[in-house]
Order: structure tokens, then sequence, then C-alpha cells
């Protein structure tokens, strides 16, 4: 649901109420303490009284929203641009489309990512043919320390500096410009991301720290019908022996990266659409909360068509119970 069917469909926070009751109590709303239904009228904060234990409840009471004090509206449409971004928004966006602070944009964003890991407790085997590949995302490059003085020089680059100067132009440091002249090699301090995916079908990702041929053995054991699927990687030699669980094609990517139908170009699509999302949107992200951004990845591209489920279900998760 766009951010324009939503106000089309739920403009106030009652019409928003309601929709979440529906959700929650769809054989009529019950007491959240004691399941009575001898209720009193709405209260105008929404909330109703129980006849029986005394007590005042909502429809945020005892779920995930219970400590929040942003209306479900504010909610409702957070969800709503969050999903229709494909590869995801900054808090810092997020702010300025729903009317909060950054700290508060910043805290929902990463509840409803939270929401979104939420969304089916095992996914379903992959069957047909089935994708693997891991990229590294993250790490800062390292700063090998040389001065401007300390370069070789590049006559040609110093010759252009010095006729533009001469023409006026000053290539200064602006103040609050922390960029230094130096020269930065490699890179460090990586976090791998392992995933598999079906063809035209959805995709598992997950952070690991360390990799081995076992853990590659018993993702692919978990996720995957191996009876029903061929398995597409590169010629990493984690896979050197996961023939033995599973049909396995090996592709030489130092050759060529399409043969006949037989690539991991699927997975390299979806290694794109997180890259460009973070680099894009998110500019850096730290490992603790990486797991978190990959769970935003891949519930979009999961449910990339079906933009009314992805709201319905965050929806649905939001009010889930929890024992408080």
């Amino acid at each position: 649901m766009n951010l324009i069917e939503l106000r089309n469909n739920l403009p106030t926070e009652l019409d928003c109420i309601e929709y979440a009751e529906n959700i929650r109590w769809p054989k009529g709303v019950k007491c959240v303490y004691c399941e009575s239904k001898k209720l009193g009228e709405r209260n105008a904060d929404y909330r109703y009284h129980c006849k029986d234990c005394q007590k005042s409840f909502s429809v945020k009471t005892k779920t995930v929203l219970h400590d929040s004090r942003l209306p479900l509206s504010t909610w409702f449409s957070a969800i709503s641009v969050i999903t229709d971004a494909k590869k995801g928004m900054s808090a810092k966006q997020l702010e300025r489309n729903i009317g909060v602070s950054y700290e508060t944009a910043w805290t929902m964003y990463h509840k409803l990512r939270d929401l979104m890991e939420w969304e089916a407790p095992e996914p379903d085997e992959l069957k047909g043919v089935v994708e693997m590949d891991e990229t590294y995302i993250g790490g800062k490059p390292r700063r090998m320390g040389k001065s401007l003085n300390a370069l070789k020089k590049i006559p040609n680059l110093d010759a252009e500096i010095k006729e533009l100067k001469e023409r006026g132009h000053s290539f200064r440091r602006l103040r609050g410009n922390s960029a230094k002249p130096t020269e930065r090699k490699g890179m460090a301090a990586k976090t791998r991301v392992t995933g598999i995916v079906q063809r035209n079908g959805s995709v598992i990702a997950e952070v690991m720290r360390s990799i081995s041929q076992d853990e590659i053995k018993d993702m692919v054991k978990k996720y995957v019908d191996e009876d029903k699927a061929v398995l597409i990687t590169d010629q990493s030699n984690l896979y050197a022996r996961i023939n033995k669980v599973i049909d396995h094609i090996a592709i030489d990517h130092s050759r060529l990266y399409s043969y006949r139908g037989v690539n991991t170009n699927s997975i390299e699509s979806f290694w794109a659409i997180i890259k460009r999302g973070l680099i894009g949107q998110y500019h850096r992200v730290s490992p603790k909360y990486l797991p978190q951004y990959i769970s935003e990845f891949v519930f979009k591209y999961n449910n990339r068509k079906e933009d009314e489920y992805m709201f319905e279900v965050l929806v649905e998760n939001a009010l889930t119970v929890i024992h408080r």
C-alpha cells in the first residue's frame, strides 16, 4: 500500500486503529488481560475499559508497539514509504517523510527491520535451478600514511595544476574538509554474506563471520531440496565437495560468466541491489546491524511482486502478541 492509497483508505487515526483491530481481533475486540468481551465504549484516547478486570487497553497493548507513543497512522506511514523504497531509504529521509525526529526515525526503521525477519519462521525449500555465492560488505580503506610529498610525482597532473593556479584557481582544502593528501590502498575488515537464490524465486542470505565447506553444506541442506535442485556456483574451493549432497555445476569466472544458461546472474543481481542500497542510501553499515539490513533486502526481494502483501505482513507482525 503506497502513501496515496494509505491516505485514501485510512485517512484518520481511528481508521488505522480499526484496521489494526480487525487484524488482531477478527472475531471482535476482547480484553488483552482477561479476554473478556464486556467492554466500555472506546475512550477519547482510543482505549477500551474492561468491566471485568477493570483494566484499560488499546490495540497496541502487549504487542511489539506496546511502548510506542507514536500514533498508528505514523507507523503505517513509515511502513508504507519503507516498503515502497526498493533499495531502502535513510533514516534521515524517513524523518522528513513522516515528520518525526531523526532518533525516532532510526529506532522505527530498525524495529521494522526486526519485523521483516518474522515474515516466515522457516523458508520453503528451494527447488529447480539454484544459485549460490558469497559477497563482502563494508570495510574501511587502509591508510598507507604516505604524505603527498612522499608520493611519486605525476608530471602531467602537476603541469595542469600549475597552469590552473596561474589562472587564479585555488585547490586549498576548505575549512572542515578533513581529506588529507594520502595514498590509500586495499580494503580491511569486510563482512561476508552468503546467499542462495532460486531462479525466478526466493532468496536466502545470511551474514557469516567465518565459512567452511561444512557450513556451506549445512546451509544447502537447510534451505535447498537436494533431490529436486541443481546448484550453480563459481569455482571457489568452498564448493569443492558440495556434489556429495546435491547435483552441482561450477562456472569458471576467470574465463566466462555465462554458458548455455549456466551462470550465477540471479544471485549477483541480488548482491547488486544490496550494494547499491548500502552505498546510495545508507553509505556505511556497521557489522553489528548488518544482519538487519540484509533481512530488509531479503524481505523486499522475496515480496517484490506483492507490495500490498508487504504492508499487511508488517502490520500483522507489529501486532504480534508478546508477553509482558
